[in-house]
């Protein structure tokens, strides 16, 4: 779903105006192909747009056969509103934290964490040389699965993949995360065999040895959520 679908119909025809400069000049157009472009009928556009005269958000005037709208400054003042009200929510800190079990792996992680061309953007990008090898967690719930699905839409940080001639090799995704307070990144493998209720945990220490985990365990992976993450 894009954001102007969950716009009331009102609201897509503002946002319509305001992409074809109608904050700063006016503009010609019809009823009929407002309807088209906005996805509604002729009938509805027509009495949307003498709502939105009468409401003060547009000017209106016949122009022949068409008609010449501009926006308002209430319009204006109405967007810089929900903009301010969207850019303090975006901009808000917040923390995801996820529930997963421990278990041996396939050793799909220990490859990346030693391949040269990965350990050094790891490095640059993530500020650590990793231990060779992951951390593995099945993750329990399904509100987990949401979690991490907000985190690959989260994830900015590319590890570029390679060829050396005679094979490529898939790059990845990383986020930065803490296990207690031991660093550690979720790294997501463009090219893995493991379901998506998998994650792989890479970090500067074996995990396994520093927190004493075993396969069964229960782990909390901490992963903030700052601005810079959601640009």
């Amino acid at each position: 779903m894009s954001f102007k679908e969950i716009l009331g119909t009102k609201g897509r025809i503002l946002i319509h105006l305001a992409e074809k400069r109608g904050l700063v000049e006016c503009i010609k157009t019809s009823t009929s192909k407002l309807a088209e472009e906005i996805g509604i009928s002729q009938q509805s556009a027509s009495r949307l747009l003498l709502e939105l005269e009468k409401e003060g958000l547009i000017e209106k005037e016949s122009a022949g056969r068409g008609v010449i709208l501009r926006l308002t400054d209430d319009s204006l003042e109405l967007m810089l509103e929900l903009y301010a009200k969207l850019k303090e929510v975006l901009e808000k800190p917040s923390e995801i934290i996820l529930a997963g079990r421990v278990f041996t792996g396939l050793g799909e992680g220990a490859y990346y964490t030693q391949i040269p061309h990965y350990v050094k953007q790891f490095e640059e990008k993530l500020g650590f040389r990793p231990y060779p090898g992951t951390l593995n967690l099945r993750l329990i719930g399904r509100g987990d699965m949401v979690k991490r699905a907000l985190i690959e839409k989260a994830a900015r940080i590319e590890i570029e993949g390679f060829s050396d001639g005679k094979r490529s090799y898939g790059g990845a995704k990383c986020i930065k995360a803490h296990i207690d307070k031991e660093e550690a990144a979720i790294i997501l493998i463009d090219r893995t065999h493991y379901p998506k209720e998998v994650m792989e945990i890479i970090s500067p220490v074996c995990l396994r040895e520093k927190l004493g985990l075993k396969d069964g365990d229960i782990v909390s992976v901490k992963v903030s959520m700052i601005p810079a993450d959601l640009a």
